[in-house]
């Protein structure tokens, strides 16, 4: 999981900016990655929860697929 705040990143050029993301993988390899843009103010907590299930759903259904 890893989280950019505003520009304190070169991922975010914009202050009003923030992005939550989590790797998703394939028989245990990362192959992308997940990710939400929100305002800098967005509820967390409920971000991080929506973004690292979901990380695991497409996981999930990426590696049974053979």
């Amino acid at each position: 999981m890893r989280i950019f705040i505003g520009g304190e990143s070169q991922v975010v050029p914009f202050e009003d900016l923030s992005i939550v993301s989590a790797p998703y993988e394939v028989d245990g390899q990362v192959v992308g990655t997940l990710g939400v843009i929100g305002p800098t103010r967005m509820a967390y907590d409920r971000m991080i929860q929506i973004v690292d299930i979901t990380s695991r759903l497409v996981s999930n259904a990426l590696s049974h697929h053979k």
